[in-house]
C-alpha cells in the first residue's frame, strides 16, 4: 500500500485565516496524492481543532473545546474521500459523547466512518481542559491492510502500541502534536521505539501549528521495522522539515518475511501478560 503522512510548516498554519483556506489546502494535497498514486493519506493532529478555532470567535481553549462545531469538518472529508477515492485520517478533534469530551481520530473511506479512536491517556493541559479518557483500541481491515490508529501523546505508553499489535495490527496510523519545543529525541522516544517493539508499519503526522496560546510541534515520518530499512534505522521516509507529502511503500509481504526471522511477539511471557489481565 502507498502511504502519505502530511507536512506543514508553522508558517503554513500561520496563513490559514479562514476556513476556505484549510479546504483549499487539504484538497491540493489530496489532489496531489491521487497523481501519485498514493492509497491512503495521514493529516496532521490537531488539525480539526484548527478547524474549529478558525470557525469560532472564542479564544480561550476551554470554550473552544466546548463549542464542538466538528461535524461540518468531518462532512467536507467524507466528500473528498468520495472525490478523490482515498483512505484519509484527518488528523484529530474534539468529540463530545454525552457529557464527557475526548480527543479523537478516525479513517474515512468512500464517505464513510470505518475505524475510529479515543485517546486513552492525556497530557496535562488535556486534563485541564475536562477531556475524557477512551478505554481500548480497535483496528480495522481496510483494503488488505488491518489499520489502528495511535492518537498523539498516546505514543508513550507502550501498552496502547502492545494491545493494538495484539489485535493484529499492520499498520498504525498516528496523527500527533507535542507542546514545547521542536525535540526530535521526543519524537523518538514514543512511535520509533513502539514500531521496534512490535513490528508493524506507522505512519506519524505532525502538527506544527497552535490552538490559542500553545504552540506545538511534530514531524512527519513513516516507520517500519529497523531490517526494512535502507539505513537499518527504522525510518522509511523522514519529513526533514519540508513541507508536502512524505511516501512511502508499505510492502506488507516483506514485513512478514521479516517478523519470520525475529518474532517479537512470539517472544512474550504469556504467564506474565495474564498476571496482567492480558490474557483470559
Amino acid at each position: 500500500m502507498r502511504v502519505a503522512s502530511v507536512e506543514w510548516s508553522r508558517k503554513e498554519w500561520e496563513e490559514i485565516k479562514q476556513p476556505e483556506n484549510l479546504w483549499e489546502k487539504i484538497e491540493s494535497h489530496l489532489k496531489k496524492a491521487v497523481q501519485e498514486e498514493i492509497e491512503l493519506i495521514v493529516f496532521p493532529g490537531f488539525t480539526g481543532c484548527f478547524y474549529m478555532q478558525l470557525t469560532s470567535s472564542l479564544k480561550d481553549l476551554y470554550s473552544l473545546s466546548r463549542e464542538l462545531n466538528i461535524q461540518s469538518y468531518l462532512e467536507q472529508i467524507k466528500e473528498f474521500s468520495l472525490k478523490y477515492a482515498l483512505i484519509i485520517c484527518p488528523g484529530s478533534y474534539w468529540e463530545r459523547r454525552g457529557k464527557e469530551i475526548f480527543h479523537a481520530s478516525c479513517l474515512i473511506y468512500q464517505g464513510e466512518i470505518l475505524l475510529h479512536q479515543f485517546q486513552l491517556y492525556l497530557a496535562r493541559w488535556e486534563k485541564e481542559l475536562g477531556l475524557s479518557r477512551g478505554i481500548d483500541v480497535e483496528i480495522k481491515e481496510i483494503k488488505g491492510g488491518k489499520m489502528g490508529i495511535i492518537v498523539s501523546t498516546d505514543v508513550f505508553y507502550p501498552q496502547v502500541s502492545r494491545r493494538l499489535a495484539l489485535k493484529g495490527a499492520e499498520i498504525i496510523l498516528s496523527p500527533a502534536g507535542y507542546i514545547g519545543e521542536k525535540n526530535r529525541v521526543l519524537q523518538l522516544c514514543g512511535l520509533w521505539e513502539e514500531v521496534q517493539q512490535n513490528q508493524f508499519f506507522a505512519v506519524e503526522s505532525g502538527f506544527n501549528g497552535f490552538l490559542g496560546e500553545l504552540n506545538f510541534w511534530g514531524e512527519s515520518i513513516i516507520y517500519a521495522p529497523l531490517e526494512m530499512t535502507v539505513n537499518q534505522d527504522g525510518y522509511l521516509e523522514k519529513g526533514r522539515d519540508r513541507s508536502g507529502l512524505v511516501k512511502a511503500f508499505l510492502d506488507n509481504k516483506r514485513r512478514v518475511e521479516t517478523i519470520s526471522k525475529f518474532n517479537v511477539l512470539s517472544q512474550l511471557n504469556l504467564g506474565f501478560y495474564r498476571k496482567m489481565g492480558m490474557f483470559r
